[in-house]
């Protein structure tokens, strides 16, 4: 009897050790596969509160697992409605967005779509993470407006301001070769400054110096460009000859002011 009850002892101590290490083995398996995501959901949730709402979906329930920050009138426990979202994912993809979503107030959000899959590559779940950009959209349109004029610069204003005009023409000039004034080849300075002539701007008091100042360069080289544009046949058909007032100065080749 007592060999007996020895063996039962031992039998039921193996089976007892047996049936703690099954146990822990459970427990240490997880059995939510969506709860390592909570830390990551909370982190992205609390950086950007309150602009981002995050979501997370089970689409094997199709329903709601976690929310934070909902401005969607959604909860924990809602349907997904993202019956078709699943096409939207093929087995290579694994981020759809950034994309607009229209909020249910005036506004939007610009969101992001990660697929969650398991070991054997099955879509099972989404990470949606919204930021809503309403406030930034908002903020551009004000300094789009304040930045923009909603009317023409007055023609007869600023032709009657001399150092206006020659900035606005240095600009446009900029704008239309789509290079920086300090940037532009010899032969677009040429250019600029038969521009220049060809307003008349040239026969202003201290017109060389603002047109210098202007396009970056020194006086000098605003009169070497012109005298080299005059030599050019469509400046000389222009031009009486190959000659132009500057001030009070005639420009012959490349003299100096």
């Amino acid at each position: 009897m007592r060999r007996k009850a020895g063996s039962v002892s031992r039998a039921k101590t193996g089976g007892a050790v047996s049936v703690v290490e099954v146990e822990r083995a459970r427990a240490r398996a997880p059995s939510d596969p969506f709860r390592h995501l909570f830390a990551v959901g909370e982190a992205v949730a609390g950086l950007l509160h309150p602009y981002a709402e995050v979501v997370i979906h089970d689409l094997r329930n199709g329903r709601i697992v976690r929310i934070w920050n909902s401005f969607s009138d959604r909860q924990a426990g809602d349907l997904s409605n993202l019956k078709e979202a699943e096409a939207a994912f093929p087995r290579d993809q694994r981020v759809l967005g950034p994309y607009d979503k229209a909020l249910n107030s005036e506004g939007r959000t610009k969101s992001i779509t990660a697929a969650l899959r398991d070991d054997h590559d099955e879509l099972f779940g989404f990470l949606c993470i919204n930021l809503d950009v309403s406030l930034l959209d908002r903020a551009a349109s004000m300094l789009s407006m304040f930045a923009s004029s909603e009317m023409k610069r007055p023609e007869p204003i600023y032709r009657n301001d001399m150092k206006q005009h020659i900035n606005y023409l240095v600009r446009d000039y900029s704008l239309k070769v789509n290079r920086p004034i300090n940037n532009l080849t010899k032969e677009q300075r040429m250019e600029l400054v038969s521009l220049v002539d060809r307003d008349g701007l040239f026969q202003a008091r201290n017109s060389v110096k603002l047109v210098a100042t202007a396009m970056k360069i020194s006086r000098a080289s605003v009169y070497n460009l012109l005298a080299e544009a005059n030599k050019l046949p469509a400046a000389n058909a222009q031009g009486a000859g190959g000659k132009k007032r500057l001030n009070g100065h005639t420009t012959r080749g490349a003299e100096s002011p």
